[in-house]
């Protein structure tokens, strides 16, 4: 009986665990972005964004050169980001494609709306 309850156990957490779990060091590089504001409006360009390993073992990011900046903590297949964007906090939820791309919503403090999304794509 112990051992069927630890086979059904090993099993449960094996269908629970994420099919293509991701390593935080595979999200390393230079992404080009597009995305929606706040309001819903599209971005009007693609930009770049660079993640990078920092010594915390947190991701740094960098939007455009330095204009916006985050830092980063992959959980999973969702890599979770603290950013400053205009001056204004930033929380962003992004969900690790199979493909390496990610994407996902993203809310700026005191916007109004919830309709801010981005998707990134490795270059």
């Amino acid at each position: 009986m112990l051992r069927a309850v630890a086979l059904s156990t090993l099993l449960v957490a094996g269908l629970a665990a994420p099919a293509f779990a991701q390593s935080a060091s595979n999200l390393v590089g230079t992404y080009s972005y597009t995305g929606t504001e706040t309001d819903g409006t599209p971005y009007t360009d693609a930009g770049t964004l660079v993640i990078s390993a920092e010594k915390s073992g947190a991701l740094g990011l960098k939007w455009d050169s330095g204009d916006f900046v985050g830092v980063g903590q992959l959980t999973g297949n969702v890599l979770a980001v603290a950013a400053i964007a205009d001056g204004k906090n930033t929380v962003m939820l992004m969900n690790v494609n199979a493909d390496g791309s990610l994407q996902g919503p993203w809310w700026r403090r005191t916007d109004p709306g919830s309709k801010g999304t981005e998707v990134w794509k490795k270059k």
